[in-house]
């Protein structure tokens, strides 16, 4: 009995195994395609990715720097950056043909104190606004980049802003404030 038990048990194990295992299970069956009409071209699809303006950061609001501003008053202050000594500061004010000018095409145009500047400037995506002098002081910059400045805009409304920049260096920090109005 022992015998015919185990035979059996075999023989059922063998027929289950043997008919669980098929190529059509294997194949995966095709969908057929259907026409789908409410799917439209690409073409027709709208971009979630705006067009960049040509100056990197720039927000088109009714307030912009774009334009002519005249000059309020420049100030330079220095610092030992130790504390040691107390901080010394140039005030130069704006005379009525002082003026600085951004263009829509990256170009700023510096006149202060009977010398000129010129500059490219970039609005970047912090508001910060990078300058990069091509003259300074009415003398051509020696290399492209050998004199860049980064000025954060303070305040700005359709009438008035003011420029502000900072920069560590050996001798102290030197801080620039520009005042400038419509």
């Amino acid at each position: 009995m022992k015998k015919i038990t185990t035979v059996l048990f075999i023989a059922c194990l063998s027929a289950a195994l043997f008919s669980s295992c098929s190529k059509e299970a294997l194949a995966p069956t095709p969908e057929p395609i259907k026409p789908n009409t409410t799917t439209t071209p690409a073409k027709d699809n709208v971009s979630p990715i705006t067009t960049p303006d040509p100056i990197l950061g720039h927000v088109s609001t009714a307030v912009t720097l774009l334009g002519p501003w005249k000059l309020v008053k420049d100030s330079v202050t220095y610092s030992d950056g130790l504390g040691q000594s107390g901080p010394s500061s140039d005030v130069y004010n704006g005379k009525a043909t002082d003026s600085f000018e951004f263009t829509n095409d990256g170009k700023l145009y510096i006149q202060e104190n009977g010398l000129v500047d010129t500059a490219n400037y970039t609005i970047n995506t912090d508001k910060s606004i990078t300058v990069n002098y091509l003259v300074y002081n009415s003398l051509k910059v020696a290399s492209y980049g050998s004199i860049i400045t980064n000025f954060r805009q303070v305040n700005l409304t359709g009438t008035s802003v003011t420029l502000t920049s900072s920069v560590i260096a050996p001798g102290g920090v030197q801080s620039r404030t520009i005042a400038l109005k419509r």
